[in-house]
């Protein structure tokens, strides 16, 4: 390892730079070679006796942070082939049966915007209508999509065949490793990214777990984003049609998971009825993005760039925006047949110990530009809401944040919060946040990323917190009969 005794102007030129990407070892098989990108040269610890440095500081794509020990081909090298972009980006599309996601996939698929993607089918049954209606009408563009479409029809993926799923995303993985390798260019893109299309009735959560979980889909993929499709006409229907006690409701579900909403067929639907729609959703996902459109009639109005490769499961893209406001993350942007004007509507979280008619009003003004429409819809834990209008449900799912400011956070106050919220993992479904945490070891003030399902949880080691930023933690839960007044009062003692 290189000394710095004569200082740093007479160390040698390093080959890679800041922002590179390269692949480093990080075991002792042939094979174990890791993906990343370099984010500092000429590292060193505060425990590091003074002329002992690391020629770099690498962040690994799993999120370790470590540094190589030497500039040397044995330990660091030149990231080629498939994963020279980072991780493959995998879309969850979901919504319940009839939303129309098989019409905006086969769009997708179809449009000139010059991507390759693989798609993952899955549906329940004998005969795969939908994966027919994808292969209809002229068939892909193979100079945009992945000729590849793979039907997993014995069960719904939440349920009975994440092992089929994995070797899906195993046998994608292999085939484009084997275009790139035959392709004169090296850096040359085979896959752009992976579509999962799942079943109306699948719960995403179980999804979303197996590219935390399982370690091939950890290494290649990263879920990029929830995207649920909601039917303007019938979601009120679907999500208060009566249920046998017990069983989940899986329109709220996938509403609660989602990193955007597409509230589709608001042309066949009156003004009425779409604000009816609006206060359901925000009853059950208070932050979630909502796009109005209508996906039959104009595809083209999506833009596709806000679905796909957004980084939508992942809050770190927002950190790059400075200081931000989890409560305020759930926008309405118009899309096709949609209305104009501002959003002026106004809401309150209703406490714990109001009756149950005391819900956030959700009258709002127009059809909200940068704003909620009509306001926040109820919001508590208990996923009540009521607007003026007289719509009332009650899904048991709802949305809150959590939230400290003006003191960083305890790690092992933390933890213990954290470890007792997870005691009933299977009623938090979604969990997200930005966190000033004091380093136990250093002292110093981190910001951290934090990112869940169910039990997964991920947090990154995060950097130093900007000295111009006041310091806030924040956390949105999203789940089931959840004691909104508990965990927020908790939240709140957790500072140093």
């Amino acid at each position: 390892m290189p000394s710095m005794a004569a200082g740093t102007d007479d160390l040698p030129e390093l080959r890679f730079a800041v922002g590179e990407r390269v692949q480093c070892r990080t075991g002792r098989s042939e094979d174990a070679w890791s993906p990343g990108t370099v984010v500092k040269l000429w590292y060193r610890e505060a425990d590091w006796p003074e002329s002992r440095v690391a020629p770099y500081q690498i962040q690994l794509d799993d999120g370790r942070l470590i540094f190589a020990p030497m500039d040397d081909d044995r330990v660091i090298q030149v990231l080629e082939g498939l994963l020279v972009d980072g991780k493959i980006p995998v879309t969850v599309l979901t919504g319940f049966l009839g939303s129309g996601k098989t019409t905006l996939l086969n769009y997708i698929l179809k449009a000139h915007h010059g991507k390759k993607y693989a798609v993952i089918e899955n549906e329940v049954g004998a005969v795969g209508v939908d994966n027919l209606l994808l292969k209809s009408g002229g068939g892909f563009d193979k100079t945009t999509a992945e000729e590849q479409v793979i039907l997993l029809d014995n069960g719904c993926l939440c349920c009975t065949v994440r092992g089929d799923l994995v070797d899906a995303i195993k046998g994608i993985v292999d085939k484009a490793r084997e275009k790139q390798k035959a392709s004169k260019e090296k850096d040359r893109k085979t896959l752009d990214g992976i579509i999962i299309e799942t079943t109306g009735i699948a719960d995403p959560g179980p999804i979303c777990k197996t590219f935390y979980g399982d370690p091939f889909c950890s290494a290649y993929c990263r879920i990029d984003g929830v995207i649920t499709l909601v039917d303007c006409v019938h979601f009120v229907e679907q999500l208060t049609r009566e249920r046998s006690e017990g069983t989940v409701n899986e329109s709220a579900q996938q509403i609660a998971f989602a990193d955007k909403v597409l509230l589709n067929k608001v042309d066949a639907a009156s003004p009425e009825k779409v604000e009816q729609t609006m206060q359901a959703l925000r009853g059950v996902n208070e932050f979630v993005p909502v796009t109005k459109c209508s996906v039959a009639k104009s595809p083209e109005a999506l833009p596709l760039e806000e679905l796909l490769s957004i980084d939508g499961f992942d809050l770190s893209k927002m950190l790059e925006k400075g200081d931000i406001d989890l409560s305020l993350c759930g926008t309405v942007t118009e899309g096709a047949e949609a209305g104009q004007g501002h959003g002026g509507g106004h809401g309150h979280e209703c406490d714990d110990d109001c009756d149950e008619h005391g819900g956030g009003h959700a009258g709002g003004h127009g059809g909200g530009h940068g704003g909620y429409a009509g306001g926040h819809a109820g919001g508590h834990g208990h996923g009540h809401g009521h607007g003026h209008g007289g719509f009332r449900h009650d899904t048991g799912i709802g949305s809150f944040v959590c939230e400290l400011a003006d003191k960083p956070l305890s790690q092992e106050k933390f933890n213990n919060w954290i470890q007792s919220l997870l005691e009933n993992s299977e009623k938090l479904y979604r969990y997200k946040g930005i966190l000033a945490m004091q380093d136990r070891r250093t002292g110093k003030v981190m910001k951290r990323v934090l990112q869940g399902v169910h039990d997964m949880v991920d947090m990154d080691s995060g950097d130093a917190w900007p000295r111009d930023q006041k310091i806030k933690s924040q956390v949105v839960l999203i789940g089931r009969q959840l004691d909104r007044a508990k965990w927020t009062k908790e939240f709140q003692t957790l500072g140093v």
